[in-house]
């Protein structure tokens, strides 16, 4: 290792140049790095600012509540007071560290409508319609469950169901079909719209990321190379704005790294943009106040910002959750012992038991919300042994709002990488946005009150019976409505001239130099943003193999 820089897989040179480099260890980067050294043919560096962690709670499923809020592997960025939120400053986690955000999200595994990937294409996006990314959701995609053609069964990304000891999950279900909707087999096969068991990235009771799933078996090549605790300060360029590499920073040591063929930009929906602009890369008026010097005038940098808002609606459980029960701090030791060990019990359980893709409007030609049906308080702490607990155990629906109105943005606050970007989502901001969300109370509340809850539920306590006006559930909505994690947009893809990028993910007006996550997204995809994601990832590959075997 040369001038203190450490990496994985082959040694890092600072001075070595790569046919690729990757800017970014997350969802997309992670499987990129490994489809562009499958072959051996050309030499990669996937540089990331966190590190490789090994906390046990990043292995097991229920970990999540440990690791998703912890400094040691998050950005921790918080939004501008969000205008439609009350003036709201909102919590906007993202991860730092090898796996990035699928390192610490809540493994949902949801790909999103068909009709989304068709609306892409009906933008001009030629290659981007449903049947056109299929094949790419497949090939990573390993799902133990029923053979379909909608499915891929050979990748390396586990999916399986949630599959919940605890008996409110069947009564659940049948209070759904009771309330009027439709059992769905496979929510990620033909149909979407109805109710399911959850499916998640998990595989023998362990989290299923981006990191375990296609990096580390990869870093045994001697064309990869994984570079840690490496900020990149901005992109290089030549003087024909051409990519050439970029400038990271390590601990103060700054060095230049240079490509060959591409620089791949995987840095996520805050953080693309954000990499872009200090790299002159966005509105000219913009950059210019900084002091940046201009590469490409493109407006479009940083814009059309959205994320899916999230409101809670909670009941009280007459018999506590398995998880409740285990919160005592001698049993959930061992839970998570043998979790560890055994990979097996409680702690290998997901979040969400099941999800319900419903229309707030019966006249919407596709499902708009989301709900998510969860089994216990999310706020239970641990507590001492024989020793009563003073908190009380509910069960909840979490209301997700797919296809939201309202666009925000992110922007610089400083030129230099260690500051944070200036984020506003701009939640609430389209009326239409709240209508859904106050829609979706009443459709959880008549899910709630079905005859086959009737011996689970103690009553609404979230946001309570007395909250019963429009009025009222606009004001709670309002009031604690926030983000469910899933941002995207921020260097969208378009057509002709329009957009940051072009359908190859290329950068307009440079060369060299494409973005590959949740930024390119056009438009919102309904469901958790991970498996769309990893779609894009294994797209932005077969592009750019195509491209470097025709030169």
């Amino acid at each position: 290792m040369a001038h203190g820089m450490t990496g994985y897989g082959s040694p890092v040179h600072p001075a070595q140049a790569y046919d690729f480099v990757i800017i970014g260890a997350g969802t997309a980067g992670c499987l990129i790095a490994n489809r562009l050294t499958e072959s051996g043919k050309y030499s990669v560096l996937l540089v990331e600012a966190g590190k490789r962690q090994r906390h046990p709670a990043l292995s097991i499923p229920l970990g999540v509540g440990h690791v998703w809020n912890n400094p040691k592997f998050n950005w921790n960025y918080k939004s501008q007071p969000e205008p439609g939120l009350g003036r709201r400053e909102v919590y906007l986690p993202r991860g730092r560290l090898v796996g990035g955000s699928s390192a610490i999200n809540a493994m949902n595994h949801v790909r999103g409508n068909r009709s989304d990937f068709d609306r892409w294409q009906d933008l001009g996006l030629a290659g981007w319609g449903y049947e056109h990314v299929l094949p790419h959701f497949k090939r990573s995609e390993n799902y133990i469950s029923n053979k379909s053609r909608y499915r891929g069964h050979n990748g390396e990304m586990q999916v399986s169901e949630a599959h919940h000891a605890d008996p409110l999950v069947v009564s659940l279900m049948r209070g759904l079909t009771s309330a009027g909707f439709e059992p769905v087999e496979d929510y990620n096969g033909p149909v979407q719209e109805g109710f399911g068991r959850a499916q998640f990235n998990i595989g023998d009771g362990r989290r299923r990321d981006s990191a375990t799933s296609f990096l580390y078996p990869a870093l045994q090549r001697q064309n990869l190379s994984l570079l840690t605790k490496a900020l990149v300060r901005k992109v290089l360029f030549s003087v024909d704005h051409r990519a050439t590499g970029d400038q990271v920073d390590r601990a103060g040591n700054v060095q230049q790294i240079l490509a060959r063929r591409e620089v791949i930009v995987c840095a996520g929906a805050y953080n693309s943009p954000k990499l872009l602009l200090a790299s002159g890369i966005g509105p000219a008026s913009d950059l210019t106040g900084f002091g940046i010097e201009m590469v490409a005038d493109l407006s479009e940098v940083g814009q059309n910002l959205f994320d899916h808002p999230k409101i809670a609606v909670e009941f009280g459980r007459t018999k506590t959750s398995n998880v409740f029960d285990a919160m005592r701090m001698d049993r959930l030791f061992l839970s998570f012992a043998q979790a560890w060990l055994l990979r097996t019990g409680m702690a290998t359980d997901p979040l969400v038991a099941a999800n319900l893709f419903a229309k707030s409007d019966p006249f919407l030609p596709t499902p708009d919300l989301q709900i998510l049906m969860r089994l216990f308080n999310p706020r239970l702490k641990p507590r001492l042994p024989f020793r009563p607990s003073n908190e009380s155990d509910s069960f909840g629906f979490l209301s997700c709002l797919l296809n939201p109105k309202s666009r925000g943005w992110v922007r610089l606050k400083a030129p230099h990488v260690h500051t944070p970007p200036a984020i506003c989502s701009n939640f609430l901001q389209a009326e239409e946005d709240v209508a859904a969300l106050v829609r979706s109370i009443h459709i959880v509340r008549d899910i709630a009150a079905q005859p086959e809850l009737a011996d689970h539920s103690l009553g609404e306590t979230l946001p309570g019976k007395n909250i019963a006006e429009d009025d009222a559930l606009v004001q709670f909505v309002r009031e604690t409505a926030d983000t469910i994690f899933h941002p995207a947009g921020t260097c969208a893809m378009g057509a002709g001239t329009d957009g940051v990028v072009d359908v190859d993910l290329k950068v307009r007006q440079v060369r060299g130099l494409r973005v590959a996550d949740a930024s390119i997204m056009p438009l919102p995809v309904s469901g958790n943003t991970n498996a769309a994601v990893l779609m894009i990832a294994e797209k932005a590959s077969e592009r750019i193999l195509s491209a470097a075997q025709s030169h």
